[in-house]
């Protein structure tokens, strides 16, 4: 085990008990519910669910609150999603209980019914599945004139014996969940789902007992409490989750501070015994619940104030603290949390708990860690987003920094049967997971790299993507003080060739040395004005091993060797994101692209949020063209419709093509008795393929 100590002390309110009716939570920290994709089709609990979540457990968490579980079929966010509408469901449900309970945690269950959200998504119009045939449901049929935000259906309002079929629906899943060996159930209000479109006013234009007033609009809530409580008794705990505050509605009337500490205090009149608070947004808002979401490409007109509570690390603590005032039941707290920004909140008295989601994705040991006093140990969540890039196509879930996120049985770390001497070649994310894996299950692992600095192109992914919402820098430091203290023997500075592999004689070579880079064939390819993405990487490499990426970011923006006018051939992942680094220090941009999507190799909700953004910013984005030459002039094309344009500009960045790089393979293959090939020598993409890449092999030697 790595041992850097750090000081427990700073969280003692973090780490405190606290109780929650009979139950005494080992601590404060909760675990927020997320979607782990671990259920099939049809919703049942995987094996691989019973896992994470056992994993999440033994990490130390007080209370755990898996993911939305659902009442309905037609209360669904996609699929696979867990659901509880009949008794089918209580075994696999079972398992997931007794595996938290094992650990000393509590487990509340989260049931929800999506309504307006059913199958259509509620983030940056991405839809977490086809539209479907059957459109959601609300408290209110609404046009898309009323709706408070882009919606891909119309949902239709319930009626007054549906409203009533669902009360028994949400009591009966809390039945379900009782008998599953659930501590009690968190009843989801919250979000763009069904019982919000109630509590809302945005949503709810009724003009019955569920309308108007709030007394009224807290109505169908209050009824499932009340329901769930009859049925189940005092010791079954009711948990409610709520929106705070709404914001960005269209008609601007989303739920006001005042109105969620009023809904509280119903709640708790009705039996309610915790409250989650949280926040949600509609146009330019949308990514509220991603707190730090809402600053990229940048922030938004009307947001500023967020973006200080966002830096702060206590965006959606505002809201919480608003309903605090209000009741005398237990508030938890959550949104972009830091365990630092938790532990002011918690001793200011703003809330009673603080939940974290993203940040035991990362690193479900973090809790136990701050108890030790490893704080150095944790590794944080780089906020990338590439978790829910995955949930909204319903596809198997992943986290970036922490390959074995929901993946923990597959890629489990068990001490090898066979101790080995291995070199891993190359210092970039992927050969430093495979030498943290590898050196954890007990081989000898030494570690060279020929440049100066570890981190691969990392240290320069983070000048261009910018730190303020993902610190890729941390990233490295972490990896670096986990090959510190498990003894891998780093070689800086020093590159590797079959000679010094017969030399140093390991037992196996994890060959994880990066891509080469293809400069494109284009006529003028070398005029004076073109600089190539390896001389980016060349300008970049002596300033930012004295500097580091923090300073060098920040005097970026004063100075940088490049003209006014910039031409980008190459307009992928690479050439949008620096599109967006030179617009926001002053430059015009062309981005040009030979094929016919601009920004691939992105996720989705963010090439669509960047490119929207670079248009607004007066970018003209080519896709489809084809270059005829360069001079020292600009840049002569044929555009996507047979036009042949000339740019004139002042600087021409060619983004090089990254290819897999077999030749140190090629080399090393019948030198040493196992070699690898792992990241992007082998297969060019993203970090956290490049990390899972790394775990994989760490594991399977």
């Amino acid at each position: 085990m790595v041992s850097t100590m750090g000081n427990s002390r700073g969280y003692q309110k973090l780490l405190e008990p606290f109780q929650l009716k009979h139950l005494t939570l080992k601590n404060r920290i909760v675990k927020a519910p997320y979607s782990s994709t671990n259920s099939d089709e049809r919703g049942y609990v995987l094996g691989s669910a019973v896992y994470h979540y056992d994993a999440v457990a033994k990490g130390g968490v007080g209370l755990l609150i898996p993911e939305s579980v659902a009442v309905d079929p037609l209360g669904t966010t996609g699929s696979p999603r867990m659901a509880i509408w009949d008794d089918s469901y209580i075994p696999g449900q079972r398992r997931l209980a007794e595996a938290v309970h094992k650990h000393g945690a509590a487990i509340l269950m989260q049931i929800h019914h999506a309504g307006p959200s059913y199958s259509t998504g509620t983030y940056g119009g991405l839809q977490t599945a086809g539209v479907q045939p059957i459109g959601p449901r609300a408290a209110s049929s609404l046009t898309k004139e009323q709706l408070p935000g882009p919606r891909p259906n119309l949902p239709k309002g319930l009626t007054s014996s549906e409203i009533g079929d669902l009360i028994q629906k949400f009591t009966r899943a809390a039945e379900r969940a009782a008998e599953a060996g659930f501590d009690g159930v968190e009843l989801h209000f919250g979000t763009g789902y069904l019982m919000n479109s109630f509590l809302s006013r945005a949503w709810n234009k009724r003009n019955d007992e569920y309308g108007g007033t709030l007394e009224n609009r807290t109505r169908f809530a209050t009824e499932i409490a009340r329901s769930v409580r009859k049925s189940l008794g005092e010791q079954f705990v009711i948990g409610a989750r709520i929106n705070g505050a709404e914001y960005g509605a269209t008609h601007g009337d989303g739920i006001t501070y005042e109105e969620s500490r009023g809904i509280g205090r119903i709640l708790e009149e009705a039996g309610v015994d915790l409250l989650h608070i949280m926040a949600y947004g509609y146009n330019y808002f949308e990514w509220v619940t991603f707190p730090e979401q809402s600053l990229y490409p940048e922030i938004p007109k009307g947001m500023t104030k967020f973006a200080e509570a966002v830096r702060r690390g206590d965006s959606l603590v505002a809201s919480a603290k608003s309903v605090k005032n209000g009741v005398s039941i237990p508030v938890i707290t959550n949104g972009g949390l830091s365990f630092e920004s938790a532990e002011r909140v918690l001793r200011e008295g703003h809330a009673d708990l603080a939940a974290f989601g993203r940040a035991l994705i990362a690193d479900p040991d973090a809790p136990n860690k701050l108890r030790n006093g490893r704080v150095k140990d944790i590794l944080h969540c780089t906020r990338c987003m590439v978790c829910f890039d995955a949930f909204v196509p319903s596809e198997h879930e992943r986290c970036r920094v922490n390959a074995a996120f929901a993946k923990e049985k597959e890629l489990q770390i068990i001490p090898a049967p066979e101790k080995k001497k291995v070199l891993v070649v190359g210092g970039g994310p992927s050969g430093m997971e495979a030498a943290r894996v590898a050196a954890m299950r007990g081989h000898t692992v030494s570690l060279y790299e020929r440049h100066a600095k570890l981190g691969g192109l990392i240290p320069l992914a983070s000048l261009i993507k910018s730190t303020e919402i993902e610190d890729l820098p941390r990233f490295v430091a972490y990896l670096e003080r986990q090959l510190d203290g498990l003894g891998v023997g780093v070689k800086r500075g020093q590159a590797v060739d079959a000679k010094l592999v017969r030399q140093l004689a390991p037992d196996a070579v994890i060959v994880a040395s990066g891509a080469k880079l293809r400069v494109p064939s284009i006529p003028g390819i070398k005029s004076r004005k073109v600089i190539t993405s390896s001389d980016l990487q060349a300008w970049v490499k002596l300033p930012m091993r004295f500097l580091g990426p923090y300073f060098l970011e920040w005097a970026t923006k004063i100075w940088l060797p490049v003209g006014k006018r910039v031409i980008l051939i190459g307009g992928l992942m690479q050439g949008a994101e620096l599109a967006e680094f030179l617009v926001k220090r002053g430059r015009q941009v062309l981005i040009t692209e030979t094929g016919e999507k601009l920004g691939t190799g992105m996720l989705e909700l963010h090439r669509v949020r960047l490119l929207e953004w670079l248009q607004e910013k007066g970018c003209q984005l080519l896709a489809g063209v084809t270059y005829d030459k360069i001079t020292d002039e600009g840049v002569s094309l044929i555009t996507k419709d047979g036009t042949r344009q000339f740019f004139g500009c002042d600087t021409i960045i060619v983004l090089s093509v990254r290819e897999a790089d077999y030749s140190l393979y090629q080399e090393l293959k019948e030198a040493v008795p196992e070699v690898h090939v792992i990241g992007d020598c082998k297969e060019p993409g993203m970090i956290a393929d490049a990390v899972e890449a790394g775990h994989r092999v760490g594991c399977a030697i």
